[in-house]
């Protein structure tokens, strides 16, 4: 069945026990609306028009998801507490990877399993690869394994490094899952690959964790991280005022040249940079959700500290690739239930 609506193109097939779901976005806030149930939080980094491929693969109680984007984006939210959720970068860019402000390693880091909030950078072109395990089935399997040390203590640490030879078979292991869903998914519908794939793949992710006393598995944050997450919460709450790099310092007790670097190290771009893609995000999400005929576009981003309308139109379009009053006419179809 394949369906359109709201530029979200979707395909779907399978059976009671597997299903294969493929979707394409064209608008990272459909994106975020596809997660609503996580409460993901999605922003948009890097500038021009916004496309994602979604392919989610369930066998069992196990789900193999695969994202990929033309454009980086910041994701924060609440994680699954029934399920472990392993995340691999399955990605040949070269450019870093950052989950709760530690760097991944695209060769050998694993992250995310930990049962609380989800924190990660994906930069442009960046591919995901998210696996889902239902903690009772996770923990059997490790047990098994006589695993004990992958306890709750461990795993809340949500980073571990692998052999790169290791990570390598775990990602071999899901390119023929996914090559199979692509082309074969009759296949996957079969009875009896629930069991080849818990008993082949499990064990195989379990057995190259390695152990929690092994201190090279563990990830250093990045040397700035808490003055970023603080500059952060200083922009948010500025979003309507002026504010210039040296004052953000300032407030922060910090230099422009340290927040610079911290900023560019986690977000490929200067700390006002960012304050504007936030801003702009912020507009857009506004644009989407309010009643068209309540305000003008120059009042709404007078509200976010855009002053000049001229040069918010050109920033906005170089960022979503489209005017802001695109996106108001967008709404106004949407709310009087026409089909754009």
């Amino acid at each position: 069945m394949s369906v359109k609506k709201n530029k979200i193109n979707q395909d779907k097939s399978g059976t009671d026990n597997q299903q294969i779901i493929s979707i394409s976005f064209t608008d990272v806030d459909h994106f975020t609306e596809f997660f609503s149930y996580s409460k993901m939080q999605m922003i948009q980094l890097t500038a021009e028009f916004f496309q994602s491929e979604f392919l989610s693969i369930q066998i069992g109680n196990l789900y193999f998801i695969r994202h990929h984007g033309n454009q980086g984006i910041q994701v924060c939210g609440e994680n699954l507490n029934k399920y472990r959720n392993f995340v691999i970068i399955c990605s040949e860019n070269e450019e870093e990877f950052y989950s709760h402000r530690r760097p991944i390693d695209p060769q050998r880091t694993i992250f995310g399993f930990h049962r609380g909030e989800v924190d990660f950078i994906v930069p442009q072109g960046g591919t995901i690869v998210n696996i889902l395990i239902p903690v009772e089935i996770f923990h059997a399997y490790a047990d098994q394994l006589q695993r004990h040390d992958l306890d709750d203590n461990f795993l809340n640490k949500n980073y571990v490094n692998l052999l790169p030879t290791g990570m390598r078979e775990i990602k071999d292991y899901l390119k023929e899952i996914f090559w199979l869903a692509e082309h074969k998914p009759s296949w996957l519908q079969q009875d009896h690959v629930v069991d080849i794939v818990n008993n082949d793949f499990l064990p195989l992710l379990i057995s190259k964790i390695p152990t929690k006393w092994n201190s090279k598995s563990s990830l250093k944050p990045s040397r700035r991280a808490k003055l970023i997450a603080q500059a952060e919460q200083e922009m948010l709450a500025s979003f309507e005022k002026p504010l210039t790099l040296k004052q953000l310092a300032q407030k922060l007790e910090s230099s422009s040249s340290a927040l610079s670097y911290g900023f560019k190290e986690l977000f490929g771009m200067s700390p006002m940079r960012y304050l504007k893609v936030r801003r702009l995000n912020a507009v857009r999400q506004r644009l989407k959700a309010s009643e068209p005929e309540n305000f003008t576009i120059t009042m709404l981003a007078s509200q976010f500290g855009f002053w000049s309308a001229g040069h918010f139109a050109r920033d906005y379009k170089a960022m979503f690739g489209e005017l802001p009053s695109d996106t108001l006419q967008k709404t106004a179809k949407v709310s009087l239930g026409v089909d754009g």
